[in-house]
C-alpha cells in the first residue's frame, strides 16, 4: 500500500548541491538597485520563498533561463512587481542590492519574519505532527477526548494505513537534526497563540516543509521506495561504529579543592583501567581545565583558567595522568569566596578542540559560586545563560553536536553564605532540554559522596557508549529508585546519539508542503517539540551588534541620567541612519527606535523587556536596574561578536550573494 505520509526531512545538503548551479545560471545581475522595503518598515526588505520547479526568466512572461530549477525555499529578495497578461511576476535577486531575474508569483511565498522553526531534542517525547489545515488541528486541541484522538493519530503514522483525507499529512524525522551542523529551514508563514484547556499556551504556526514521499527520486537521484526511513532503535552497525564521546572536566582548584582534584583523578583512572583492552577505549577521551580567579586581586593564584589536558591528550591514559598529575590546589586565597568558574568554561568552548566528538560533555566541579558577567574580578563578561546559549549554539564544524554542561556543586560549610546564588547560576548554566537541568548539589561537600557522583556519571556515559557503539538507542532509566544523575545523563545521552543518528541518515527532498503544527507536544503542553528561531544575515547581525553597541556607549556617557540617555541616543540613531544632519528630528522613544531593531523586532512572536524600554521606563529603574539592562545588551554584543566569527556557522543560500548575505539561526530568545 502505497503511503500518503510524507517524512519531514532537512534540506541543507539540497540547497549546498543545487545553488551552485542554480543562480550561477541566472541572468547578470543589475548592479545599483534596491530590494523592496516592507510597507511602514523602510530598511527591511521584502522577501520570498521559491516553490519547487520555480524558474528564474530573465522577462516577466519571458523564456525562462537556462539551466536547472531553483532550490525549493531558495531565499530572494523582492525588486519589483508586474502583472503581465494577467498573471502576477517577481523580480528577485539573491542579494539586496542586485536583481537577477523575474519568476511567477505562484511559485513564491511571501516570508515577511524571517522566522524559523528547530526541532527539540527527541530524546523523550513523541515526533511532532504536522497537519493539513488550521482548522482540523485547532478542532483537535479543543477536543474533550485529545488524548484518545492523539493516540489514534499516532499509531496510524507509525503504521501508515490512513485514508487519503488522513489530517496529518507529515511528522518529525525519528533522529534529531541540529539547525547549526545541518542547516534546514522551516520557515514560519504565520502563527496564531492558543490557550489550552490545561491552562498552557501553545503557538499554532503555519510553515513551508521540503518532504520526501516514498518512490519519488530524492535530488541525488535514487529512488527511495526501497529506502526505508532509518530506525534509531536499530541502527546498522556501520553507523555507530564512529559514534565517539569525549568529556571535559572543568575543576576549582584554588584552596580546599585537592581531595576533589584527587577523586577526580581516579574517576577518571578508574574508567581507563575498564576500557584497557576494549575497542570502546579508542572511542573516549577526557579533557581537564583548572581555574582559579583573579589574579591581579590576589597575584599568588598563578592563573585564571589553564588548560591541563586537551581531548587529544586524553586519548591515550598515560598522557592525560601525567598532564594532569601537576593540578594542585592553590596555596593563597582569592579575594571572597565565589571563583572564575565560568573563565574555564569558556575556554572549555574555546580552547578545546571538540571535533570529531558526536557526544560532548563539559562537568563543572566547585564549592564556590561564579563571577557573573557584571563582576569586575570576572574575565568573561558573559552570563550563565550566555554561556549555556554559547555552548548549545556552537560551531559544530568537524561533526559533533551541542556541548551539554554538567555542575557537581559542592554544599561545603564554608561556602553556605554563596549556595542560593551559586545553584540559581548553575541551574541556569545547566539547562539542558528534557533533562531541565544537570546541576546535582553534593550536601555537605563529603568528598566520598562527591566521588560516587562522579563514577556514577562516568559509569553513565560508558554505558551509552556501549550501547550507542552496539547498535542500541540509549535506554533512559525509570522509577523511585533511578539515581537522578543517572537517568538526566541518559536523557542527555540519546539526545546526542539521535543527532549522530540524524547526521548519519539525513535525506533530501525536493517536495513542498504547507502545514500547521504545534510548538508543544499535543498531550504534554509542558514539553516543546519546536524552537522558533530567527534567520539572520551576516549585514544583519552587524547592524543589530552595531545598534546594541550604540545605546551601550550611550548608556556608559550619560551615567544613568534618563533623559541625557535618550538625548543621547537621538544622535546614535541619526548616525546610524547614516545623516547627521536629522539628528534632530529623529524621535527616539524607546530603546528600539534606534537603528532597525524596532521595525525588525515588531510583528514577531516576541515581545523584548529591553528594547521596548521608553524614558517613562528608564527613570523608574533604580541605578542598579539601569546598571542590568546595560549589562545584559553588553552580553548580547559578545554573543554575536562570537557567532559572526564562526565561519562554519554561516550558510550561502547562493553562491552568487556577497558573504554580508550568508546565513545563520539563532534562537529568538538571543535577541535583545
Amino acid at each position: 500500500m502505497r503511503s500518503s505520509l510524507h517524512r519531514l526531512l532537512p534540506v541543507a545538503a539540497a540547497l549546498a548541491v543545487l545553488c551552485g548551479s542554480a543562480v550561477t545560471a541566472a541572468p547578470a545581475a543589475t548592479a545599483d538597485r534596491t530590494a523592496l522595503s516592507i510597507a511602514d518598515k523602510p530598511g527591511l526588505y521584502q522577501r520570498v520563498l521559491t516553490r519547487p520547479d520555480a524558474r528564474l526568466l530573465r522577462l516577466p512572461g519571458g523564456a525562462a533561463a537556462p539551466g536547472p530549477v531553483l532550490p525549493a525555499l531558495s531565499v530572494l529578495y523582492v525588486f519589483d512587481r508586474r502583472a503581465v497578461q494577467g498573471k502576477d511576476w517577481i523580480e528577485v535577486g539573491a542579494a539586496a542590492d542586485a536583481a537577477q531575474g523575474w519568476i511567477a508569483a505562484a511559485q513564491a511565498i511571501d516570508w515577511r519574519q524571517t522566522l524559523t522553526l528547530a526541532f527539540t531534542r527527541t530524546s523523550n517525547r513523541d515526533p511532532a505532527l504536522f497537519f493539513r489545515d488550521h482548522d482540523r488541528l485547532t478542532h483537535l486541541l479543543e477536543a474533550e477526548d485529545l488524548v484518545p484522538q492523539v493516540d489514534r493519530l499516532r499509531a496510524a503514522v507509525k503504521t501508515e494505513r490512513f485514508p487519503a483525507d488522513f489530517p496529518v499529512i507529515a511528522k518529525e524525522p525519528d533522529t534529531y537534526i541540529d539547525p547549526n551542523e545541518q542547516f534546514y529551514l522551516l520557515p514560519i508563514l504565520a502563527f496564531e497563540p492558543v490557550y489550552l484547556q490545561s491552562g498552557h499556551e501553545t503557538m499554532l504556526l503555519k510553515v513551508a516543509a521540503v518532504t520526501l514521499q516514498a518512490g519519488e527520486q530524492d535530488l541525488l537521484g535514487t529512488d527511495t521506495a526501497a529506502r526505508p526511513t532509518p530506525n534509531p532503535a536499530t541502527p546498522p552497525a556501520s553507523r555507530p561504529a564512529g559514534y565517539r564521546a569525549a568529556v571535559v572536566f572543568v575543576i576549582d582548584s584554588t584552596t580546599s579543592m585537592g581531595p576533589y582534584i584527587d577523586r577526580t583523578r581516579t574517576a577518571v583512572r578508574r574508567i581507563y583501567d575498564k576500557l584497557r583492552g576494549s575497542t570502546l577505549g579508542q572511542r573516549l577521551s577526557f579533557g581537564l581545565i583548572a581555574f582559579r580567579d583573579n589574579v591581579e586581586a590576589a597575584p599568588g593564584l598563578e592563573y585564571v583558567s589553564r588548560v591541563a589536558a586537551t581531548l587529544e591528550d586524553g586519548r591515550d591514559p598515560a598522557t592525560f595522568q601525567a598532564k594532569v598529575a601537576g593540578v594542585k590546589e592553590a596555596t593563597v586565597s582569592s579575594k571572597g569566596f565565589n571563583e572564575d568558574a565560568y573563565a574555564g568554561i569558556q575556554d572549555a568552548l574555546e580552547r578545546i578542540d571538540w571535533s570529531g566528538f558526536d557526544a560532548r560533555y563539559i562537568v563543572l566541579i566547585t564549592d564556590a559560586g561564579a563571577r557573573d558577567a557584571n563582576d569586575p574580578l570576572g574575565r568573561t563578561g558573559l552570563s550563565a545563560e550566555r554561556l549555556r546559549l554559547l555552548a548549545q549554539e556552537k560551531d559544530q564544524s568537524g561533526g559533533g553536536g551541542k556541548i551539554a554542561i554538567a555542575v557537581l556543586h559542592l554544599l561545603t560549610r564554608e561556602g553556605r553564605q554563596t549556595h542560593e546564588g551559586a545553584t540559581r547560576q548553575y541551574r541556569e548554566l545547566s539547562r539542558w532540554g528534557d533533562a531541565g537541568d544537570l546541576y546535582f548539589p553534593v550536601e555537605g561537600g563529603a568528598v566520598e559522596a562527591f566521588g560516587t557522583q562522579v563514577d556514577t556519571l562516568a559509569d553513565a556515559l560508558l554505558r551509552q557508549l556501549e550501547s550507542a557503539s552496539s547498535g542500541r538507542l540509549i535506554e533512559v532509566p525509570e522509577g523511585p529508585t533511578v539515581d537522578p544523575l543517572e537517568r538526566k545523563a541518559a536523557l542527555v545521552g540519546r539526545a546526542m546519539q539521535l543527532a549522530y543518528l540524524g547526521r548519519e541518515t539525513g535525506s533530501r527532498a525536493p517536495r513542498l508542503i504547507e502545514a500547521w503544527v504545534t510548538d508543544r507536544d499535543l498531550i504534554d503542553p509542558t514539553q516543546k517539540t519546536l524552537e522558533v528561531r530567527v534567520m539572520l544575515t551576516k549585514n544583519q547581525l552587524s547592524n543589530l551588534q552595531e545598534t546594541l553597541a550604540a545605546i551601550l556607549a550611550a548608556g556608559q556617557r550619560t551615567y544613568m541620567n534618563a533623559k541625557d540617555f535618550f538625548d543621547q541616543l537621538r544622535g546614535a540613531a541619526a548616525a546610524l541612519a547614516r545623516d547627521p544632519d536629522k539628528v534632530n528630528q529623529v524621535q527616539v522613544k524607546r530603546l528600539a527606535d534606534v537603528g532597525l531593531v524596532g521595525a525588525w523586532l515588531d510583528g514577531l512572536p516576541y515581545t523584548s523587556q529591553i528594547m521596548n524600554l521608553t524614558p517613562e521606563r528608564w527613570l523608574a529603574r533604580s541605578y542598579a536596574e539601569q546598571q542590568e539592562v546595560l549589562d545584559v545588551i553588553e552580553e548580547k554584543i559578545m554573543l554575536y561578536r562570537k557567532v559572526h566569527d564562526e565561519t562554519d556557522r554561516w550558510i550561502n543560500l547562493a553562491p552568487a550573494a556577497p558573504p554580508g548575505e550568508a546565513v545563520t539561526t539563532l534562537p529568538l530568545d538571543s535577541l535583545p
